[in-house]
């Protein structure tokens, strides 16, 4: 067993840390129903600008409209579920809304007030994409948060380097193809090798790619995007993680073995320090122009290739802005069939979407006594004027995940300049509208379930253990927690998260 099996649901109370305990303590104790005389709300999130920021800017606007107060508590990420689900077990959360991410919304399901009918019905719900909104926002057939951000991985190469004719001619000479982003996981590896340890223009040494590999530092998702493209057989949908018919643990099979051992060779392609970078990283240091790929969340686009350096042209622009690409997360030929048993080969190249994370959605407690107005704030925030700002600031966090966002180039174009607002654009319309989109694990017992795989991701990395003995020893504590929670409630739990009809016995 891991040290964090029993981290989750009501058992995360006996290993909150006693700050926690007294943090919410204390603002239970200040917080009242009004500020100065004025209707007051209260909004618990993380504590970067990231989600937070928008928060409080919308919140200035939001009581600069109405009169109501609006007070946004950011907290670590590191300490948000546990101070979040104490509060709830205890009755002590003293907030009106929490921003958290979407694949926590099981465990906090039961302490939740629903959507309002009106929100559901109008446009600030359908104008979101219905990979955000069926997917995010409903849980147990009922519609219990509102999608603020929509997540999934893509890649982003320098273009300068690609147009570069040496570097050019000295690949094809090399690999016998152009050089060109990458369609395939192969292809990748095999661009990341070639860039890998060249002098950049300032003279710095180039990585090849830029990828998460630190714990808690969303390497997860790096493995999670690489194990898409193997373990999505297109005859089989949502066994990426389980068998969804028996919840047997997939992760364990040939084909997260493989881009297990796919992820750790490309480690070597990144810089000395690759095993600290975390997504900031990984997003800013190829802004930098301090490798030639990366993989990341489209944060990426308008932090590196904003023209006037984005955030309303209060930033400078990055050290490559105006020669940023953009391709969708590599596939595969081969496939993993978990029917069979064995490798299959497919006509053609497929390459699978992947929701990495999912998105940030907007919660409100139960036992909020402000309904109304915090979800009239929630709907200000997540509108799609406000939102379509949003999206323009490097530092939001927050990704395209609207028809609108998609829809209207000129505001793109505007930041990024007519060629990378088309290939991003491009790049973002083809990964949602793909043929085979893969969901990211949300189920009840999420964190206990992702610690154990870190746990074993730990040893992996630091040669402790093979990619199989890892993700064996992985699949053995998920079969364990899957039992703990109840097999049957988790088979259906799985079933509706990766969209499949209910399975009767």
């Amino acid at each position: 067993m891991t040290r964090l099996h029993g981290l989750f649901v009501i058992f995360v109370i006996f290993a909150v840390p006693s700050f926690a305990l007294r943090a919410t303590g204390a603002d239970g104790d200040q917080r009242a129903g009004q500020t100065g005389g004025r209707p007051s709300l209260h909004i618990l999130t993380r504590d970067t600008t990231a989600i937070g920021g928008p928060a409080e800017r919308h919140g200035r606007d939001f009581e600069a409209a109405t009169g109501t107060v609006v007070e946004v508590t950011r907290v670590p990420f590191a300490d948000l579920y546990e101070r979040i689900m104490l509060g709830f077990v205890t009755g002590h959360l003293p907030f009106d809304a929490l921003l958290i991410p979407s694949a926590w919304l099981p465990d906090f399901a039961p302490y939740l007030s629903p959507v309002p009918e009106r929100i559901i019905a109008g446009p600030i719900v359908g104008d979101i994409l219905p990979l955000y909104r069926d997917a995010l926002m409903r849980w147990n057939n009922r519609w219990m948060a509102l999608t603020i951000d929509g997540d999934l991985h893509m890649g982003a190469y320098r273009r300068d380097l690609f147009d570069d004719p040496s570097a050019g001619a000295a690949f094809v000479e090399e690999h016998g193809r152009p050089l060109q982003p990458p369609q395939t996981w192969t292809e990748y590896r095999d661009i990341a090798a070639f860039f890998s340890g060249r002098q950049g223009a300032d003279g710095s040494v180039l990585a090849g790619t830029l990828e998460a590999y630190a714990r808690d530092g969303q390497r997860i998702w790096t493995l999670f995007s690489h194990a898409a493209a193997y373990t999505n057989h297109p005859d089989h949908p949502g066994a990426m993680f389980f068998d969804p018919d028996t919840m047997v643990p997939a992760i364990d099979n040939p084909g997260w073995v493989h881009a297990l051992n796919e992820m750790l060779e490309l480690r070597r392609f990144g810089p000395a320090d690759a095993d600290s970078l975390d997504s900031e990283a990984v997003r800013t240091r190829f802004a930098a122009g301090r490798a030639a790929m990366n993989i990341d969340w489209a944060d990426t686009g308008v932090l590196a290739g904003a023209l006037d350096g984005g955030q309303g042209g209060t930033a400078r622009p990055s050290a490559i802005a105006g020669d940023v690409g953009f391709f969708v997360l590599p596939g595969s030929r081969e496939i993993w069939n978990p029917a069979s048993g064995a490798w299959e080969t497919l006509p053609a190249v497929r390459s699978v979407s992947f929701l990495a994370f999912g998105g940030w959605i907007a919660l409100v407690p139960a036992a909020s006594a402000e309904h109304e107005r915090v979800w009239a704030y929630l709907a200000w925030y997540a509108s799609p004027e406000h939102s379509a700002r949003d999206m323009l600031d490097g530092s939001s966090g927050i990704n395209p995940y609207r028809l609108s966002h998609l829809d209207d180039p000129a505001p793109w174009r505007r930041l990024l300049g007519d060629r990378q607002a088309n290939d991003y654009l491009g790049v973002l319309r083809a990964s949602l509208s793909a043929p085979q989109i893969a969901r990211d694990l949300r189920l009840p017992g999420y964190r206990a379930y992702i610690a154990a795989l870190e746990d074993q991701l730990d040893r992996v990395m630091t040669g402790s253990a093979t990619p199989e003995e890892g993700l064996r020893a992985a699949a053995a504590d998920w079969e364990a927690l899957t039992d703990r929670l109840g097999r049957n409630s988790q088979r259906r739990h799985y079933r509706e998260a990766m969209g499949l009809s209910e399975k009767h016995d």
